[in-house]
């Protein structure tokens, strides 16, 4: 009898960006096409209690210090799952494209039967 192996755990693709600033639960980031390791955070939110409400933004001193590991991490992240359907990019020019990501689903929008 062979012994169990406990199956490795998988990591959310949006665990990194969570991580970037707690309690985030929709990131708007900008990066560079042509070096996705040139990036930055541009704001963080949390969803308003009810839709149709303005989102709630993150104090800027909860985002982190180290800006050259925040701009790989969201570097990696696009390079790898920039089409995920909970990305959406708001703006493109040559030398940088403008991404919302949604982190977490707004409660409103569970609520109402949403089947995401």
């Amino acid at each position: 009898m062979g012994q169990d192996r406990p199956q490795p755990r998988r990591t959310s693709a949006l665990d990194s960006l969570r991580n970037l600033s707690p309690g985030t639960e929709l990131v708007k980031i900008r990066a560079n096409p042509n070096n996705w390791s040139q990036a930055e955070l541009l704001a963080a939110y949390t969803w308003p209690r009810h839709q149709g409400e303005r989102l709630v933004p993150i104090e800027e001193g909860r985002y982190p210090d180290d800006s050259n590991h925040t701009a790989l991490t969201i570097g990696e992240f696009l390079s790898i799952y920039r089409h995920l359907p909970v990305v959406s990019m708001i703006h493109a020019s040559d030398t940088a494209y403008t991404y919302v990501v949604q982190l977490a689903h707004p409660s409103w929008s569970l609520a109402a039967g949403d089947p995401r």
